[in-house]
């Protein structure tokens, strides 16, 4: 073989050390600026990847500890090892990664030079309260926007047991005013201490979660200047006494015992979630919450507590008392597949003119003979009388391919005259977001499912179907 010509060679080298001087050029540049644009742009990145540039050279080593955006503490790779073991991901007995993650947390911390952080998340199940009081004062001291404490523990029935109570020594918050977002799950607070955060030592805070808490007896959210627009309430099981005065609330999200409070004081609520035996309270008591329900623009309920009798559906009571949401644009339902679930979820579609999107994650997959034998939506004639008038996006999760979820797609095809995209999802609700997620995808019945998905869209080619 010839060799190439010398000038060709030469021009060759050329350019490729043109390539290598440009590339020292622009990294020259970024070397020219100070260190505190260095570090404004470090603390962009997410934690690891500012510790990383540490290696770049001697000027870079220490730049990182002046990092100021979210410090996120979370594991839930080992979480989820300690919950499920079969899962085989090589983490070791929960004592000694609570021990490692606790070192690791104050090791960052201790490291740490900036006067202020923009977030702090902390998930893991941890019990050293010592800690977590300076993990708490860190927050104080770097006036952190967001807090988010976890403690969520391995064992759930656990959750109360060693439960860390947030400080009630109230002069402790003087410095949570620039806070805007406080979430806080499986740790011990009163109403006391959240009430003052709320009107005297979080004047900007817009964001409250509280899950978990076996301290919450009873909440008054109210005040002339309350700020917060979205509140989360959840598996608060010894909650007996809940008031709501938040004018500028938008969303709220509660699960939890039956409680008697009225949305009268939620003007603004646009957004509204119900999970649990409230939710089984709200939506069998919907006409005495028409005046809050028809503000809404999006409402999610949980209708496994249901529990409505053959008996009520031929009266046809669900299908007649739900009042007009003529505002709704998303209906997102958490229910079964069985045949009465169905019925109330297309009596609440019926009941929103306006809607757009419709959602339904089905929380069970029954076996192939159980799941035949059930009655379907073609068993119901008066169903046909319905028409959807505005759907326009179906989102169904947990799809498993038998003969109801054909039926129900079938069914929302047919009804629904502007409809135009259907979202079919075989993964089952309680495994989306979590480590399971993965290892269920690669399962013979996911992809059994998926393969069914995909015969049901061949059939309505004039319809987009979304089938991850």
């Amino acid at each position: 073989m010839e060799s190439l010509p010398q000038s060709i060679g030469s021009t060759c080298i050329y350019k490729k050390s043109e390539r290598k001087r440009k590339m020292r050029s622009e990294g020259d540049h970024i070397n020219e600026l100070p260190d505190d644009i260095l570090v404004n742009i470090l603390s962009r990145l997410t934690m690891k990847e500012a510790v990383r540039t540490s290696i770049i050279s001697s000027r870079w080593r220490y730049l990182w500890r002046g990092f100021s955006g979210c410090l996120n503490f979370d594991d839930p790779f080992t979480m989820a090892n300690s919950k499920w073991p079969h899962l085989n991901l090589k983490s070791g007995p929960i004592n000694v990664e609570r021990h490692k993650f606790v070192n690791w947390v104050n090791q960052v911390l201790s490291s740490l030079e900036g006067h202020c952080t923009e977030e702090l998340r902390i998930c893991f199940d941890v019990f050293s309260n010592h800690d977590i009081d300076n993990w708490i004062k860190f927050a104080l001291e770097r006036r952190v926007r967001r807090l988010e404490l976890d403690f969520s523990r391995v064992v759930y029935n656990l959750r109360f047991v060693g439960q860390y109570t947030f400080p009630s020594h109230l002069d402790f918050y003087s410095s949570f005013r620039h806070l805007t977002d406080l979430s806080l799950t499986t740790v011990g607070i009163t109403g006391e201490v959240l009430e003052h955060l709320l009107c005297y030592c979080c004047p900007v805070l817009e964001v409250l979660n509280v899950a978990e808490s076996s301290s919450l007896t009873s909440l008054k959210v109210s005040g002339p200047s309350l700020k917060l627009k979205h509140l989360k309430l959840n598996k608060l099981d010894n909650l007996k006494d809940l008031q709501l005065h938040a004018p500028n609330l938008l969303s709220f999200e509660y699960s939890g015992p039956i409680l008697p409070f009225s949305f009268r004081n939620v003007p603004n609520l646009v957004d509204a979630s119900f999970w649990g035996c409230f939710s089984a309270y709200i939506a069998k008591n919907l006409c005495q919450h028409s005046i809050f329900l028809v503000q809404l623009h999006t409402l999610k309920l949980d209708t496994c507590h249901l529990l409505i009798g053959d008996s009520e559906y031929r009266a046809g009571r669900y299908l007649h008392d739900i009042p007009e949401m003529c505002n709704l644009k998303h209906l997102e339902i958490i229910g079964t597949p069985k045949v009465n679930d169905l019925i109330f979820c297309i009596a609440l579609l019926e009941a929103a003119p306006s809607l757009y999107k419709f959602s339904l994650k089905l929380v069970s997959q029954y076996d192939y003979e159980s799941y035949e034998s059930v009655k379907t939506i073609k068993d119901q004639p008066y169903l046909s009388f319905i028409e959807l008038r505005s759907i326009r996006v179906v989102e169904l999760l947990g799809f498993v391919g038998h003969t109801a979820d054909f039926e129900l797609v079938m069914y929302l095809i047919f009804s629904a005259k502007l409809l135009e995209k259907i979202i079919i999802d075989p993964c089952t609700t309680w495994r989306v977001g979590t480590p399971r997620e993965l290892i269920w995808r690669e399962t013979a019945e996911y992809q059994s499912a998926r393969r069914r998905a995909f015969e049901l869209a061949a059939k309505f080619p004039l319809w987009e179907f979304v089938i991850p």
